[in-house]
Protein backbone atom coordinates (compact mmCIF):
# COMPACT_ATOMS: atom_id res chain seq x y z
CA UNK A 1 0.00 0.00 0.00
CA UNK A 2 2.76 2.45 0.96
CA UNK A 3 4.09 1.83 -2.95
CA UNK A 4 1.39 2.77 -4.02
CA UNK A 5 0.73 5.64 -2.34
CA UNK A 6 4.57 6.79 -3.11
CA UNK A 7 3.68 5.88 -7.10
CA UNK A 8 0.84 8.88 -6.81
CA UNK A 9 2.78 10.91 -4.64
CA UNK A 10 5.75 11.25 -6.47
CA UNK A 11 2.82 11.84 -9.64
CA UNK A 12 1.56 14.42 -7.85
CA UNK A 13 5.07 16.30 -7.59
CA UNK A 14 6.02 15.68 -10.80
CA UNK A 15 2.31 17.20 -11.92
CA UNK A 16 3.62 20.63 -10.07
CA UNK A 17 7.15 20.49 -10.56
CA UNK A 18 7.64 19.70 -14.23
CA UNK A 19 4.81 22.24 -14.98
CA UNK A 20 6.42 25.04 -12.66
CA UNK A 21 9.90 23.81 -14.30
CA UNK A 22 8.50 24.52 -18.19
CA UNK A 23 7.40 28.46 -16.69
CA UNK A 24 11.11 28.15 -15.74
CA UNK A 25 12.61 27.19 -18.81
CA UNK A 26 10.73 29.66 -20.75
CA UNK A 27 11.93 32.64 -18.82
CA UNK A 28 15.72 31.57 -18.87
CA UNK A 29 15.69 30.76 -22.36
CA UNK A 30 17.94 33.30 -24.31
CA UNK A 31 17.16 36.80 -23.18
CA UNK A 32 16.35 38.70 -26.34
CA UNK A 33 15.76 42.26 -25.45
CA UNK A 34 13.34 43.06 -28.45
CA UNK A 35 10.62 41.28 -26.64
CA UNK A 36 10.75 44.17 -24.10
CA UNK A 37 9.65 46.98 -26.45
CA UNK A 38 7.01 47.58 -29.49
CA UNK A 39 7.47 50.00 -32.03
CA UNK A 40 5.33 51.77 -34.63
CA UNK A 41 4.77 49.69 -38.26
CA UNK A 42 7.72 50.40 -40.94
CA UNK A 43 10.52 51.02 -37.82
CA UNK A 44 13.20 48.88 -36.43
CA UNK A 45 15.09 49.10 -32.82
CA UNK A 46 19.18 48.69 -32.55
CA UNK A 47 21.03 48.75 -29.72
CA UNK A 48 23.57 51.80 -30.57
CA UNK A 49 25.86 51.94 -27.61
CA UNK A 50 25.23 50.06 -23.62
CA UNK A 51 26.93 49.85 -19.95
CA UNK A 52 25.30 53.22 -18.61
CA UNK A 53 23.56 53.67 -15.57
CA UNK A 54 20.47 55.04 -14.74
CA UNK A 55 20.91 56.95 -18.27
CA UNK A 56 18.44 60.79 -17.77
CA UNK A 57 18.89 62.26 -20.74
CA UNK A 58 20.65 62.31 -23.72
CA UNK A 59 21.69 65.69 -26.40
CA UNK A 60 23.25 65.30 -30.06
CA UNK A 61 26.67 67.48 -31.43
CA UNK A 62 24.62 68.77 -34.40
CA UNK A 63 27.27 69.02 -37.09
CA UNK A 64 30.16 66.21 -35.04
CA UNK A 65 33.47 65.97 -36.85
CA UNK A 66 34.39 63.96 -39.21
CA UNK A 67 37.35 61.99 -36.61
CA UNK A 68 36.16 58.85 -35.40
CA UNK A 69 36.84 60.11 -31.71
CA UNK A 70 35.03 63.07 -32.29
CA UNK A 71 31.62 63.60 -30.16
CA UNK A 72 28.73 62.53 -31.53
CA UNK A 73 26.25 62.47 -27.93
CA UNK A 74 26.21 62.74 -24.99
CA UNK A 75 24.81 61.09 -21.91
CA UNK A 76 23.78 61.81 -18.14
CA UNK A 77 23.94 59.70 -15.33
CA UNK A 78 21.64 60.24 -12.51
CA UNK A 79 24.03 59.76 -9.81
CA UNK A 80 26.29 62.24 -11.71
CA UNK A 81 28.65 61.40 -14.99
CA UNK A 82 28.39 62.56 -18.22
CA UNK A 83 29.51 60.14 -20.95
CA UNK A 84 29.86 61.15 -24.54
CA UNK A 85 29.71 58.92 -27.05
CA UNK A 86 32.39 59.32 -30.38
CA UNK A 87 31.75 58.48 -33.93
CA UNK A 88 32.83 54.79 -33.56
CA UNK A 89 30.89 54.58 -30.67
CA UNK A 90 33.95 54.85 -27.79
CA UNK A 91 32.22 55.64 -24.64
CA UNK A 92 34.25 57.84 -22.67
CA UNK A 93 33.42 59.90 -18.44
CA UNK A 94 33.35 63.61 -20.06
CA UNK A 95 33.04 64.11 -16.01
CA UNK A 96 32.30 62.49 -12.79
CA UNK A 97 31.14 62.86 -9.30
CA UNK A 98 29.27 66.49 -10.25
CA UNK A 99 28.10 66.91 -7.50
CA UNK A 100 27.15 65.73 -4.11
CA UNK A 101 24.31 63.93 -3.47
CA UNK A 102 23.48 60.28 -2.11
CA UNK A 103 19.64 59.32 -1.99
CA UNK A 104 18.18 57.80 1.36
CA UNK A 105 17.13 54.74 -1.03
CA UNK A 106 17.88 53.92 -4.70
CA UNK A 107 15.50 53.53 -7.36
CA UNK A 108 13.09 52.54 -8.19
CA UNK A 109 11.97 53.48 -4.73
CA UNK A 110 10.37 57.17 -4.75
CA UNK A 111 13.18 58.56 -3.16
CA UNK A 112 15.51 58.04 -5.14
CA UNK A 113 14.75 60.03 -8.24
CA UNK A 114 17.00 63.37 -7.03
CA UNK A 115 20.14 63.95 -9.24
CA UNK A 116 21.39 64.78 -13.06
CA UNK A 117 18.26 66.04 -14.89
CA UNK A 118 18.65 67.35 -18.22
CA UNK A 119 21.93 68.21 -20.41
CA UNK A 120 21.76 70.62 -23.78
CA UNK A 121 24.42 72.25 -25.69
CA UNK A 122 25.98 75.12 -27.40
CA UNK A 123 27.58 74.37 -30.74
CA UNK A 124 29.15 77.98 -31.11
CA UNK A 125 31.24 78.64 -27.79
CA UNK A 126 31.54 74.44 -27.57
CA UNK A 127 29.39 74.77 -23.93
CA UNK A 128 27.87 71.49 -22.25
CA UNK A 129 24.79 72.34 -19.87
CA UNK A 130 23.51 69.90 -17.52
CA UNK A 131 20.91 70.63 -14.47
CA UNK A 132 20.92 68.80 -11.05
CA UNK A 133 19.89 68.43 -7.80
CA UNK A 134 22.03 68.31 -4.71
CA UNK A 135 22.94 68.82 -1.26
CA UNK A 136 24.49 71.87 -0.13
CA UNK A 137 27.18 72.25 2.90
CA UNK A 138 24.46 72.21 5.51
CA UNK A 139 22.51 69.01 3.86
CA UNK A 140 20.08 71.04 1.97
CA UNK A 141 18.59 69.93 -1.37
CA UNK A 142 19.19 72.65 -4.34
CA UNK A 143 18.59 73.16 -7.86
CA UNK A 144 22.00 73.79 -10.10
CA UNK A 145 23.11 74.41 -13.36
CA UNK A 146 26.73 73.38 -14.36
CA UNK A 147 28.42 74.62 -18.02
CA UNK A 148 31.43 72.91 -19.16
CA UNK A 149 33.99 74.64 -21.98
CA UNK A 150 34.52 72.39 -24.94
CA UNK A 151 35.87 72.81 -28.71
CA UNK A 152 33.58 74.81 -30.23
CA UNK A 153 31.50 73.44 -33.08
CA UNK A 154 32.70 69.72 -32.63
CA UNK A 155 32.92 69.47 -28.66
CA UNK A 156 35.51 66.86 -27.06
CA UNK A 157 36.26 63.96 -25.21
CA UNK A 158 36.75 66.04 -21.69
CA UNK A 159 36.05 69.17 -20.62
CA UNK A 160 38.45 72.67 -20.73
CA UNK A 161 36.88 74.49 -18.14
CA UNK A 162 33.65 74.35 -16.07
CA UNK A 163 31.48 77.07 -14.12
CA UNK A 164 28.42 76.61 -11.82
CA UNK A 165 25.85 78.93 -11.52
CA UNK A 166 25.62 77.89 -7.59
CA UNK A 167 24.55 81.81 -6.26
CA UNK A 168 21.46 81.58 -8.99
CA UNK A 169 19.96 79.06 -6.82
CA UNK A 170 21.51 78.73 -3.42
CA UNK A 171 18.54 80.68 -1.79
CA UNK A 172 15.70 78.39 -2.56
CA UNK A 173 15.26 75.05 -1.50
CA UNK A 174 14.23 71.95 -3.79
CA UNK A 175 12.84 68.95 -3.17
CA UNK A 176 13.91 64.80 -3.80
CA UNK A 177 11.38 65.02 -6.94
CA UNK A 178 9.89 67.96 -9.12
CA UNK A 179 13.48 69.45 -9.25
CA UNK A 180 15.34 71.23 -11.32
CA UNK A 181 14.98 69.22 -14.97
CA UNK A 182 15.22 70.02 -18.93
CA UNK A 183 17.57 72.60 -20.52
CA UNK A 184 17.67 73.76 -24.29
CA UNK A 185 19.82 76.29 -25.86
CA UNK A 186 18.12 78.90 -28.10
CA UNK A 187 20.78 81.23 -29.58
CA UNK A 188 22.05 83.09 -26.93
CA UNK A 189 19.93 81.96 -24.57
CA UNK A 190 19.16 79.24 -22.29
CA UNK A 191 15.79 77.70 -21.09
CA UNK A 192 15.02 75.82 -18.56
CA UNK A 193 12.03 73.87 -16.68
CA UNK A 194 12.01 73.79 -12.63
CA UNK A 195 9.45 71.44 -10.70
CA UNK A 196 7.23 72.66 -7.56
CA UNK A 197 9.63 70.22 -5.46
CA UNK A 198 6.30 69.25 -3.41
CA UNK A 199 5.54 72.91 -2.78
CA UNK A 200 2.12 73.57 -4.96
CA UNK A 201 1.48 77.13 -2.94
CA UNK A 202 4.87 78.41 -4.79
CA UNK A 203 4.34 77.13 -7.91
CA UNK A 204 2.50 80.66 -8.88
CA UNK A 205 4.37 83.19 -7.14
CA UNK A 206 7.06 84.51 -9.80
CA UNK A 207 9.55 85.22 -6.20
CA UNK A 208 9.92 81.86 -5.71
CA UNK A 209 11.58 79.52 -7.89
CA UNK A 210 9.89 76.52 -8.02
CA UNK A 211 6.58 75.68 -10.76
CA UNK A 212 8.59 77.85 -13.55
CA UNK A 213 10.05 78.02 -16.77
CA UNK A 214 13.77 79.94 -16.30
CA UNK A 215 14.94 81.75 -19.34
CA UNK A 216 19.08 82.94 -18.83
CA UNK A 217 22.11 83.96 -20.72
CA UNK A 218 24.69 81.50 -21.27
CA UNK A 219 26.88 83.04 -18.68
CA UNK A 220 23.88 82.67 -15.93
CA UNK A 221 22.09 86.13 -16.27
CA UNK A 222 18.99 87.03 -16.05
CA UNK A 223 17.81 88.74 -19.42
CA UNK A 224 16.33 92.29 -19.41
CA UNK A 225 12.99 91.22 -21.46
CA UNK A 226 11.85 88.98 -19.00
CA UNK A 227 8.32 89.81 -18.30
CA UNK A 228 8.97 89.86 -13.92
CA UNK A 229 12.74 91.15 -14.36
CA UNK A 230 12.97 94.14 -11.94
CA UNK A 231 16.94 94.50 -11.90
CA UNK A 232 20.21 92.63 -12.62
CA UNK A 233 20.67 90.79 -9.08
CA UNK A 234 21.18 87.17 -10.25
CA UNK A 235 19.73 86.07 -6.96
CA UNK A 236 16.38 87.30 -7.61
CA UNK A 237 13.74 84.60 -8.83
CA UNK A 238 11.27 86.52 -10.59
CA UNK A 239 14.26 88.03 -12.84
CA UNK A 240 14.68 85.07 -14.88
CA UNK A 241 11.04 83.75 -14.54
CA UNK A 242 9.43 83.49 -18.33
CA UNK A 243 6.06 81.50 -17.03
CA UNK A 244 5.05 80.08 -13.53
CA UNK A 245 2.48 77.52 -12.37
CA UNK A 246 3.65 74.22 -13.12
CA UNK A 247 4.08 71.43 -10.86
CA UNK A 248 6.68 69.74 -12.75
CA UNK A 249 8.00 70.73 -16.44
CA UNK A 250 10.11 68.01 -16.80
CA UNK A 251 9.55 67.51 -21.19
CA UNK A 252 10.65 70.82 -22.41
CA UNK A 253 10.98 71.80 -26.05
CA UNK A 254 11.82 75.16 -28.17
CA UNK A 255 10.50 75.36 -31.43
CA UNK A 256 10.83 78.68 -33.53
CA UNK A 257 11.25 80.82 -30.24
CA UNK A 258 7.47 78.96 -29.07
CA UNK A 259 7.78 77.07 -25.82
CA UNK A 260 5.89 73.38 -25.35
CA UNK A 261 5.81 71.72 -22.13
CA UNK A 262 4.60 68.04 -21.07
CA UNK A 263 3.92 68.92 -17.48
CA UNK A 264 3.25 66.33 -14.80
CA UNK A 265 0.16 65.79 -12.93
CA UNK A 266 -1.03 63.99 -9.90
CA UNK A 267 -3.53 61.46 -11.49
CA UNK A 268 -3.27 63.39 -14.83
CA UNK A 269 -1.10 65.49 -17.03
CA UNK A 270 -1.19 68.13 -19.68
CA UNK A 271 0.53 69.41 -22.94
CA UNK A 272 0.61 72.83 -23.48
CA UNK A 273 2.29 75.72 -25.37
CA UNK A 274 3.86 78.28 -22.79
CA UNK A 275 3.00 81.54 -23.57
CA UNK A 276 5.67 84.68 -21.77
CA UNK A 277 4.51 85.99 -18.74
CA UNK A 278 1.64 83.67 -18.20
CA UNK A 279 0.36 81.86 -15.22
CA UNK A 280 -0.09 78.13 -15.55
CA UNK A 281 -2.14 77.77 -12.72
CA UNK A 282 -0.72 74.78 -10.72
CA UNK A 283 -2.16 75.35 -7.11
CA UNK A 284 -2.00 71.44 -5.68
CA UNK A 285 -5.52 70.38 -6.70
CA UNK A 286 -5.53 67.53 -9.78
CA UNK A 287 -7.85 69.60 -11.74
CA UNK A 288 -5.80 72.93 -11.67
CA UNK A 289 -3.76 70.87 -13.96
CA UNK A 290 -6.14 71.07 -16.64
CA UNK A 291 -5.87 74.44 -17.06
CA UNK A 292 -5.01 76.13 -20.47
CA UNK A 293 -3.83 72.01 -22.05
CA UNK A 294 -3.83 71.62 -25.36
CA UNK A 295 -3.71 67.64 -24.49
CA UNK A 296 -4.87 66.02 -21.20
CA UNK A 297 -3.75 62.61 -20.41
CA UNK A 298 -6.09 60.97 -17.58
CA UNK A 299 -4.91 59.03 -15.92
CA UNK A 300 -1.06 60.07 -16.05
CA UNK A 301 1.80 58.57 -18.25
CA UNK A 302 4.45 60.72 -16.56
CA UNK A 303 6.28 62.92 -19.13
CA UNK A 304 9.42 62.90 -19.16
CA UNK A 305 11.13 64.02 -22.30
CA UNK A 306 9.85 66.31 -25.11
CA UNK A 307 11.37 66.26 -28.96
CA UNK A 308 10.19 67.62 -32.09
CA UNK A 309 11.05 66.34 -35.35
CA UNK A 310 10.83 69.66 -37.92
CA UNK A 311 8.14 69.16 -41.26
CA UNK A 312 11.11 69.58 -43.67
CA UNK A 313 12.76 66.17 -42.06
CA UNK A 314 12.82 62.90 -44.17
CA UNK A 315 14.44 61.16 -40.59
CA UNK A 316 11.21 59.07 -40.02
CA UNK A 317 9.54 59.61 -43.71
CA UNK A 318 7.07 61.93 -44.21
CA UNK A 319 3.80 61.18 -41.53
CA UNK A 320 6.33 61.77 -38.70
CA UNK A 321 7.87 64.86 -39.76
CA UNK A 322 6.15 67.76 -37.97
CA UNK A 323 5.55 66.00 -35.04
CA UNK A 324 5.81 66.01 -31.38
CA UNK A 325 7.66 62.73 -29.84
CA UNK A 326 7.03 62.65 -26.04
CA UNK A 327 8.77 60.12 -23.28
CA UNK A 328 6.56 58.85 -21.10
CA UNK A 329 8.20 57.19 -17.84
CA UNK A 330 4.71 55.10 -17.33
CA UNK A 331 4.25 52.87 -14.38
CA UNK A 332 3.83 48.76 -15.50
CA UNK A 333 2.75 47.71 -12.01
CA UNK A 334 -0.06 50.48 -12.31
CA UNK A 335 -0.84 49.04 -15.98
CA UNK A 336 0.50 52.66 -17.33
CA UNK A 337 3.08 51.43 -20.17
CA UNK A 338 6.59 53.36 -20.65
CA UNK A 339 7.01 54.84 -24.11
CA UNK A 340 7.12 57.39 -26.08
CA UNK A 341 4.26 58.66 -27.97
CA UNK A 342 3.55 61.01 -31.10
CA UNK A 343 1.60 64.50 -30.50
CA UNK A 344 0.27 66.05 -34.09
CA UNK A 345 0.20 69.51 -33.33
CA UNK A 346 -1.25 72.20 -35.61
CA UNK A 347 1.37 75.29 -35.04
CA UNK A 348 -0.92 77.74 -36.58
CA UNK A 349 -3.94 77.24 -34.86
CA UNK A 350 -2.34 75.90 -31.89
CA UNK A 351 -4.20 72.81 -30.82
CA UNK A 352 -3.75 69.45 -31.36
CA UNK A 353 -5.31 67.73 -34.11
CA UNK A 354 -5.38 64.00 -32.91
CA UNK A 355 -5.22 61.81 -30.25
CA UNK A 356 -1.63 61.11 -29.07
CA UNK A 357 -0.06 57.41 -29.95
CA UNK A 358 2.51 55.08 -29.23
CA UNK A 359 5.62 55.44 -31.48
CA UNK A 360 7.38 53.23 -28.75
CA UNK A 361 5.86 50.85 -26.14
CA UNK A 362 7.24 49.18 -23.01
CA UNK A 363 5.72 45.53 -23.05
CA UNK A 364 7.95 44.16 -20.88
CA UNK A 365 7.12 42.93 -16.91
CA UNK A 366 9.62 44.13 -15.01
CA UNK A 367 9.20 47.99 -13.71
CA UNK A 368 11.10 50.72 -16.32
CA UNK A 369 11.09 54.12 -17.58
CA UNK A 370 12.02 55.90 -20.64
CA UNK A 371 13.72 59.30 -20.20
CA UNK A 372 16.59 60.00 -22.18
CA UNK A 373 14.91 60.87 -25.88
CA UNK A 374 16.81 62.75 -28.57
CA UNK A 375 17.20 62.77 -32.55
CA UNK A 376 20.42 61.80 -34.32
CA UNK A 377 21.79 61.80 -37.26
CA UNK A 378 20.02 58.64 -38.44
CA UNK A 379 17.00 57.65 -36.27
CA UNK A 380 15.30 58.03 -32.58
CA UNK A 381 17.72 57.52 -30.05
CA UNK A 382 16.43 56.67 -25.98
CA UNK A 383 17.25 54.96 -23.27
CA UNK A 384 15.29 53.40 -20.40
CA UNK A 385 16.54 54.17 -16.96
CA UNK A 386 16.69 50.34 -15.52
CA UNK A 387 18.65 47.71 -16.52
CA UNK A 388 16.77 44.88 -18.97
CA UNK A 389 16.90 41.02 -17.99
CA UNK A 390 20.75 40.83 -19.03
CA UNK A 391 21.85 43.25 -16.89
CA UNK A 392 22.20 45.94 -19.61
CA UNK A 393 21.16 49.67 -19.97
CA UNK A 394 22.01 50.65 -23.42
CA UNK A 395 20.99 53.60 -25.45
CA UNK A 396 18.57 51.79 -28.57
CA UNK A 397 17.92 53.55 -31.29
CA UNK A 398 14.67 53.49 -33.57
CA UNK A 399 15.16 53.50 -37.68
CA UNK A 400 13.11 53.15 -40.72
CA UNK A 401 12.94 49.62 -41.90
CA UNK A 402 11.43 48.96 -44.82
CA UNK A 403 11.08 45.03 -44.88
CA UNK A 404 9.13 45.69 -41.52
CA UNK A 405 10.64 42.60 -40.02
CA UNK A 406 10.38 43.81 -36.35
CA UNK A 407 8.34 41.22 -34.13
CA UNK A 408 6.61 43.41 -32.40
CA UNK A 409 3.99 46.75 -33.12
CA UNK A 410 2.65 48.94 -30.39
CA UNK A 411 -1.05 48.18 -31.22
CA UNK A 412 -0.80 44.25 -30.05
CA UNK A 413 -1.62 44.73 -26.32
CA UNK A 414 -2.14 42.20 -24.45
CA UNK A 415 -3.10 43.44 -20.97
CA UNK A 416 -6.43 44.56 -20.55
CA UNK A 417 -5.98 47.30 -18.30
CA UNK A 418 -3.54 49.07 -20.88
CA UNK A 419 -7.02 48.46 -23.56
CA UNK A 420 -9.59 50.13 -21.45
CA UNK A 421 -7.15 53.32 -20.57
CA UNK A 422 -6.08 53.49 -23.93
CA UNK A 423 -8.73 53.20 -25.54
CA UNK A 424 -10.62 56.01 -23.32
CA UNK A 425 -13.27 53.40 -21.43
CA UNK A 426 -12.48 54.72 -18.53
CA UNK A 427 -14.04 58.63 -20.10
CA UNK A 428 -17.52 56.93 -19.44
CA UNK A 429 -16.83 54.45 -16.72
CA UNK A 430 -15.48 52.78 -13.76
CA UNK A 431 -13.90 49.85 -13.44
CA UNK A 432 -14.58 47.81 -10.14
CA UNK A 433 -11.69 47.31 -8.75
CA UNK A 434 -9.49 49.85 -11.00
CA UNK A 435 -9.30 52.12 -7.89
CA UNK A 436 -12.77 53.84 -8.93
CA UNK A 437 -11.15 56.19 -11.36
CA UNK A 438 -13.04 57.17 -14.59
CA UNK A 439 -15.98 58.85 -15.69
CA UNK A 440 -19.68 58.70 -14.79
CA UNK A 441 -21.45 58.99 -17.90
CA UNK A 442 -21.68 55.37 -18.23
CA UNK A 443 -22.87 52.55 -15.75
CA UNK A 444 -20.38 51.25 -13.69
CA UNK A 445 -18.70 48.13 -15.07
CA UNK A 446 -18.38 45.29 -12.25
CA UNK A 447 -19.45 41.69 -13.19
CA UNK A 448 -22.70 41.49 -11.12
CA UNK A 449 -24.07 44.84 -13.26
CA UNK A 450 -23.00 43.54 -16.30
CA UNK A 451 -23.95 40.14 -16.22
CA UNK A 452 -27.64 41.68 -15.18
CA UNK A 453 -28.00 43.68 -17.74
CA UNK A 454 -26.52 41.60 -20.20
CA UNK A 455 -29.20 38.79 -19.11
CA UNK A 456 -31.89 41.02 -18.94
CA UNK A 457 -31.59 41.80 -22.58
CA UNK A 458 -30.65 38.70 -23.89
CA UNK A 459 -34.11 36.92 -22.41
CA UNK A 460 -36.47 39.84 -23.45
CA UNK A 461 -39.16 38.25 -25.07
CA UNK A 462 -38.45 41.25 -28.64
CA UNK A 463 -34.92 40.79 -28.65
CA UNK A 464 -34.68 38.46 -31.37
CA UNK A 465 -37.05 40.17 -33.17
CA UNK A 466 -35.18 43.22 -33.14
CA UNK A 467 -31.82 41.45 -34.10
CA UNK A 468 -34.35 40.00 -37.04
CA UNK A 469 -35.25 43.82 -37.96
CA UNK A 470 -31.50 44.56 -37.62
CA UNK A 471 -30.80 42.40 -40.40
CA UNK A 472 -32.28 43.72 -42.82
CA UNK A 473 -30.78 46.78 -43.37
CA UNK A 474 -28.34 47.15 -45.88
CA UNK A 475 -26.54 50.39 -44.07
CA UNK A 476 -23.15 50.06 -42.14
CA UNK A 477 -22.96 49.23 -39.35
CA UNK A 478 -25.72 46.58 -39.06
CA UNK A 479 -24.75 45.22 -42.35
CA UNK A 480 -21.26 44.04 -41.82
CA UNK A 481 -22.35 43.11 -37.96
CA UNK A 482 -25.23 40.59 -38.89
CA UNK A 483 -22.55 37.62 -37.91
CA UNK A 484 -22.12 39.24 -34.52
CA UNK A 485 -25.36 39.05 -34.14
CA UNK A 486 -26.13 35.39 -35.18
CA UNK A 487 -23.13 34.35 -33.01
CA UNK A 488 -24.95 36.02 -30.35
CA UNK A 489 -28.47 33.96 -30.81
CA UNK A 490 -26.39 30.55 -31.60
CA UNK A 491 -24.58 30.89 -27.54
CA UNK A 492 -26.12 29.85 -24.54
CA UNK A 493 -25.13 31.47 -21.01
CA UNK A 494 -21.92 32.84 -19.99
CA UNK A 495 -21.11 32.42 -23.40
CA UNK A 496 -23.90 34.50 -24.91
CA UNK A 497 -23.02 36.83 -22.43
CA UNK A 498 -19.43 37.23 -23.73
CA UNK A 499 -19.97 37.10 -27.23
CA UNK A 500 -22.46 39.77 -26.81
CA UNK A 501 -20.28 42.04 -24.18
CA UNK A 502 -17.19 41.68 -27.25
CA UNK A 503 -19.89 42.90 -29.88
CA UNK A 504 -20.64 45.54 -27.95
CA UNK A 505 -17.43 46.99 -27.15
CA UNK A 506 -15.91 46.67 -31.05
CA UNK A 507 -19.16 47.87 -32.58
CA UNK A 508 -21.82 49.59 -29.99
CA UNK A 509 -24.83 50.09 -32.48
CA UNK A 510 -24.95 46.23 -33.43
CA UNK A 511 -27.98 46.01 -31.65
CA UNK A 512 -29.50 49.33 -30.93
CA UNK A 513 -29.38 51.91 -33.56
CA UNK A 514 -30.25 54.51 -30.81
CA UNK A 515 -26.60 53.54 -28.91
CA UNK A 516 -24.72 56.44 -27.32
CA UNK A 517 -21.82 55.08 -26.43
CA UNK A 518 -18.39 55.79 -28.72
CA UNK A 519 -16.95 53.39 -31.28
CA UNK A 520 -13.31 53.42 -30.29
CA UNK A 521 -11.75 51.40 -32.57
CA UNK A 522 -11.29 48.37 -30.68
CA UNK A 523 -10.63 45.44 -32.47
CA UNK A 524 -12.33 42.00 -31.78
CA UNK A 525 -9.06 40.62 -30.41
CA UNK A 526 -8.85 43.27 -27.45
CA UNK A 527 -12.42 43.30 -27.03
CA UNK A 528 -12.21 39.32 -26.02
CA UNK A 529 -9.45 40.35 -23.61
CA UNK A 530 -11.31 43.24 -22.28
CA UNK A 531 -14.47 40.88 -22.01
CA UNK A 532 -12.91 38.47 -20.39
CA UNK A 533 -11.66 40.79 -17.89
CA UNK A 534 -14.38 42.61 -16.99
CA UNK A 535 -16.44 39.01 -16.72
CA UNK A 536 -14.62 37.50 -14.48
CA UNK A 537 -15.03 37.03 -10.56
CA UNK A 538 -13.36 39.17 -8.66
CA UNK A 539 -10.78 36.20 -7.27
CA UNK A 540 -9.69 35.74 -10.67
CA UNK A 541 -9.45 38.96 -12.54
CA UNK A 542 -5.84 39.98 -11.32
CA UNK A 543 -5.09 35.75 -12.17
CA UNK A 544 -6.32 36.46 -15.79
CA UNK A 545 -3.78 39.79 -16.72
CA UNK A 546 -0.79 37.59 -14.60
CA UNK A 547 -1.53 34.05 -16.57
CA UNK A 548 -1.72 36.30 -19.63
CA UNK A 549 1.79 37.68 -19.34
CA UNK A 550 3.53 34.66 -17.89
CA UNK A 551 2.29 32.14 -20.28
CA UNK A 552 1.67 34.26 -23.27
CA UNK A 553 5.07 32.64 -24.77
CA UNK A 554 4.09 29.22 -27.06
CA UNK A 555 7.10 28.03 -25.43
CA UNK A 556 5.78 28.15 -22.52
CA UNK A 557 2.59 26.81 -23.48
CA UNK A 558 4.40 23.77 -25.04
CA UNK A 559 6.28 23.07 -21.83
CA UNK A 560 3.34 23.28 -19.71
CA UNK A 561 0.98 21.14 -21.90
CA UNK A 562 4.25 18.54 -21.84
CA UNK A 563 4.82 18.72 -17.94
CA UNK A 564 0.87 18.97 -17.19
CA UNK A 565 0.63 15.34 -19.26
CA UNK A 566 3.12 13.62 -17.72
CA UNK A 567 1.96 14.27 -14.60
CA UNK A 568 -1.27 13.50 -15.62
CA UNK A 569 0.42 9.66 -16.63
CA UNK A 570 2.01 9.29 -13.63
CA UNK A 571 -0.90 10.12 -10.89
CA UNK A 572 -3.33 8.20 -12.80
CA UNK A 573 -0.59 5.36 -12.87
CA UNK A 574 -0.92 5.72 -9.19
CA UNK A 575 -4.05 5.41 -8.64
CA UNK A 576 -4.71 2.29 -11.36
CA UNK A 577 -2.26 0.82 -8.99
CA UNK A 578 -3.80 1.65 -5.60
CA UNK A 579 -7.47 0.77 -7.57
CA UNK A 580 -5.86 -2.87 -8.56
CA UNK A 581 -4.51 -3.57 -5.50
CA UNK A 582 -7.64 -2.79 -3.36
CA UNK A 583 -9.99 -5.27 -5.87
CA UNK A 584 -7.20 -7.97 -5.39
CA UNK A 585 -7.67 -8.09 -1.82
CA UNK A 586 -11.57 -8.18 -1.96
Amino acid sequence: MKMVWRVIWLGALALLSIGAGSIAFAQTAPFDWRSDWAVAEGFTIVEDTTGYQFPSAIAFVPEPGPDPKDPLYFVTELRGAIKVVTNDRSIYTFAENVFQFKPAEELPSGRGQGGMGGICLDPANGYVFVTFLYHDANGRMRNNIARYQTKPGTFGVTPDRFIAFTETFAKYESGLAHHIGPCQVVGDQLFVGIGEAWQPHLARDPDQMVGKIYRMDLDGRPLPDNPFYVDDDITKARNYVWATGFRNPYAMRIVDGRVFVGDNGVGTDRFVEVRRGEDYAWNGQENSIHLRAAYVWAPSLAPTTLQYLPPESTLLGPDNAGKFFLGMAGSVRRGKMPGIVRIAYDMERAQVLAVPDYFLRFRGQQEQMVVAVAFGPDGLYFAPIYANQAGQTPVYKIVPDPANSYPHRPTQVEDPRQIIRERGCLGCHQINGDGGFGGAAGPPLSRELLVANIQARLNNPQYRQLLAELDQIEEEPWRSTRAARAAVLSAEGEAAIRQWLINQIVEPRWDNRGSQMPNLGVTPAEAAIVADYLLARSDQSNWIVRINTVLRSRLAWLAFGVGLAAGMVMTGGGIWLWQRRRRSRL
